[in-house]
Order: C-alpha cells, then structure tokens, then sequence
C-alpha cells in the first residue's frame, strides 16, 4: 500500500528576460532528484524495508513553484492503521530536510569533520520511534551519503545565476538553498577521519567465542559482524555457565561501532565492540 504523508515545494525565482533558460529546470530536476535520495535515506533509518517515491502535485507559474509530496511504500500492515505514526514520519522527512538546508545556509564550508558528524546524529536522533517491532533497531544515515547528498545539492543550486535562488518550503519551515558552500573538500576530511558511535541494538548471536580474547560473531540488521565483548562482568558469567545462550538467541547490547573512512569515496572500516550487555531474548 501506498501512502502519502508529506508535502514540500521547490520554489525558484529567476531572471525574466534571460538568456540559458534551461538552467532554470535543470536546476529544479536535480533539486527534486536530491530530495528524492535523501527521503530514502530517511525512510530507512525509521524501517529498513520503508521506501518512498515523490510525487508531482502541481507547477505554478511566474516564479517556479513546484508542489511535491512524498509517498511511502513497503508499509507493515501494522502501521496502515496508525494515523500518529504516518503523521511523525511524514514530518521526519520534511524537518531534516529543513535541517540539512539551514546547515549550508550562511557557510562557506566545512573544515572540521566533527561539524557533519554532529548533523548526521542530529537528523538521525529526529527518526521517530516506531514501536512497530520490539526486535526493531534504529537505523543510521552513512557519512558517505551524506556528504554526497550534500554535494548534489549544491551542485543543483549553483546552476541558477546570481539573480536567481532556489528556496524549500514547508510545514516544517522555509530556507533558500546555499549555492556558494564550497563541497571540494568534504570527500578529503572524510578520507582521515574516524567516528565513533553508541547505540543500543538487538543483534543475533551466530557464533560466540568461549576463550579469551572474546570476540563473537553476531547478526546486526542482517549483517554479520564480528564483535568484542568488553562488558567483562557479563562474560564471565557465559563462560562460567551462569548465563545459557541457544542458538539464534538474541542480545539485547549497547554497541560501540568505530568507523574510519579511507579512499576518496570511502570505503569505511568498521570495528564493533559491545559495551554492556542489556538483556537476553530468546528466539
């Protein structure tokens, strides 16, 4: 099923008379295509089986106003129902985009990493909560998209001449988009760079490690992954038989996860380590 739960616009002022009209839609045409990325990438950090489509509601003329909205697709049945969930989601999906266009507005650039790790946890700390599935986690939206986002969205800005501005508009509030925010740097601070993140997740075991050294193999959102087990009191009770674990158990953890970028698109390095372990579920 099918579900629409936000509507924005595009809105752009250009100089009548002017010569490269083309730039005008060019412009809009990446724009939307920019948005549409980012709505996915949204939709998945709320459920990783969401996926979302705009549609074209209306083009008014004199300045260029283009009327979307975005609809949902891959909807649990549970959730067709539930009006406060569509409702929360919808206005996930307009205020971080709102959040990403103030980040660019008034900057030349970025020139600390940590400043684009701070946004990446502000827009995914907005994802509202299901409660949909208790074995759900939350998902993550990855530096590398983001920064990638960040520069087709300038890139679709810095078609339209000096006269010219586009502006998103919604719900959620308006921002014109920033055209002279210089992205040339960004692919750089990630090649460097390593983050470190803490989440609580629900992962499965699918091979534990009973000597020393402690690293287990588990099952994170369909991945497998291999993890130390730093919650030293825990790990003492498995290997002296106080806790029994069965296959496909699940752990209920505090998660660690280092990811360091290398390349010039990045293909990160990750390194898992579980903090404390919460609670026992079986399967």
């Amino acid at each position: 099923m099918d579900l629409r739960v936000a509507e924005f616009e595009i809105y752009v002022q250009f100089e009548r008379q002017s010569q490269a009209p083309q730039r005008v839609f060019k412009a809009v045409a990446d724009l939307i295509t920019a948005f549409g990325k980012f709505d996915e990438l949204l939709a998945q950090i709320v459920l990783p089986e969401l996926q979302t489509d705009l549609l074209l509601d209306d083009v008014e003329t004199g300045s260029i106003r283009s009327k979307l909205a975005t609809v949902l697709r891959g909807i649990p049945d549970t959730a067709i129902e539930n009006f406060d969930w569509k409702k929360l989601v919808g206005h996930f999906l307009l205020k971080a985009k709102y959040r990403l266009l103030r980040f660019l507005e008034g900057r030349t650039g970025v020139y600390d990493v940590r400043e684009l790790e701070n946004l990446r946890l502000e827009i995914e700390n907005m994802a509202p909560t299901t409660h949909l599935n208790p074995l759900q986690v939350p998902g993550q939206l990855p530096m590398g998209k983001l920064v990638a986002l960040l520069e087709d969205i300038v890139r679709a800005a810095s078609q339209l001449r000096p006269t010219d501005y586009a502006e998103y508009r919604s719900t959620a509030g308006k921002v014109r988009i920033n055209p002279h925010f210089d992205t040339s740097n960004l692919r750089a601070l990630l090649e460097s760079s390593s983050e470190l993140s803490e989440n609580e997740y629900l992962v499965r075991i699918k091979r534990p490690d009973f000597m020393g050294e402690a690293m287990w193999e588990l099952v994170l959102r369909n991945h497998p992954i291999t993890a130390k087990i730093a919650d030293t009191d825990w790990l003492t009770e498995f290997q002296e038989g106080r806790v029994v674990m069965r296959p496909c158990d699940y752990l209920r953890v505090r998660l660690q996860t280092k990811t360091t970028y290398q390349g010039t698109f990045g293909h990160p390095l990750l390194h898992y380590t579980v903090l404390k372990v919460l609670d026992v579920k079986r399967a």
